[in-house]
């Protein structure tokens, strides 16, 4: 099981339920590695609105950007998509819910370093 591909999957179930559009999916898994991404690094070099610009602003767009393009690389390849739909889609139904609570997990805890970080 790759679980970057299953975080596309459950995503791509949720925000993409008519199966013609895969950049909601790529829009929330960027958001999402860029929370768990970001976030730390903010903390961690204490980055505030005074020291915002020059280098970290760079850095931080630079990470958006490489996380974003390889989203959309990968992930709007239509047989790559159509090879993980399927490779998921008969999973057990413990399993799904597991995978269900993981994901769930996973967006909680990144969306809490946005509102608590």
């Amino acid at each position: 099981m790759n679980p970057y591909y299953y975080l596309f999957y459950k995503l791509n179930r949720f925000l993409n339920k008519k199966g013609d559009n895969e950049w909601g999916p790529i829009g929330a898994i960027t958001l999402f590695i860029n929370c768990n991404i970001i976030f730390p690094y903010v903390k961690l070099f204490h980055i505030n609105e005074k020291n915002l610009n020059g280098i970290y602003k760079i850095i931080i767009t630079i990470i958006f950007i490489v996380i974003f393009s390889t989203n959309a690389l990968v992930f709007s390849n239509k047989r790559r998509v159509s090879d993980i739909i399927n490779r998921y889609k008969n999973e057990s139904e413990s399993s799904r819910k597991i995978g269900s609570f993981l994901v769930i997990l996973y967006v909680a805890m990144s969306l809490g370093l946005i509102l608590f970080g």
